[in-house]
């Protein structure tokens, strides 16, 4: 896993602005109904996890039928390195949903260019998903 950890932390310098001079982190493999209880923290889980950065422990959580030999499962993996990398650069965010700007493109850039694979996510939903409610932006009603 460390190999696949430093070569996804390479590919990640040479495609952002982010600094991947840092130690690969953590990776800890759950089955479904314990990363559900972990990520919803006891709330009912809205949609399916494939994986989370956990801000608070500093590790990636997997789904433990993550494959390596798998496009998609290495791109799950890229996308929470994303979000290890914007933590350990100490990237400043008003919340947690705008590290999405930047891992989702990131994302389908490795995806195509890497291992030729198209994925196309919706773009009303990334901007849905990776941008703060009107509380945090100093909206009023």
């Amino acid at each position: 896993m460390k190999e696949i950890l430093i070569g996804l932390l390479l590919w990640i310098g040479s495609n952002s602005h982010y600094n991947t001079n840092i130690p690969a982190p953590t990776v800890i493999f759950m089955n479904e109904q314990e990363m559900n209880k972990v990520y919803y923290k006891g709330q009912e889980p809205v949609g399916e996890l494939h994986g989370f950065y956990n801000l608070e422990q500093d590790v990636i959580i997997l789904k433990d039928t993550w494959d390596r030999r798998n496009p998609w499962d290495l791109s799950i993996l890229l996308h929470e390195l994303v979000h290890y990398v914007q933590d350990m650069n100490d990237i400043q965010f008003q919340c947690n949903m705008e590290m999405e700007k930047m891992s989702w493109p990131l994302q389908q850039k490795y995806l195509i260019e890497v291992h030729n694979f198209k994925w196309d996510y919706d773009g009303l939903w990334h901007m849905m998903v990776s941008n703060c409610p009107d509380i945090y932006n100093g909206a009023t009603d």
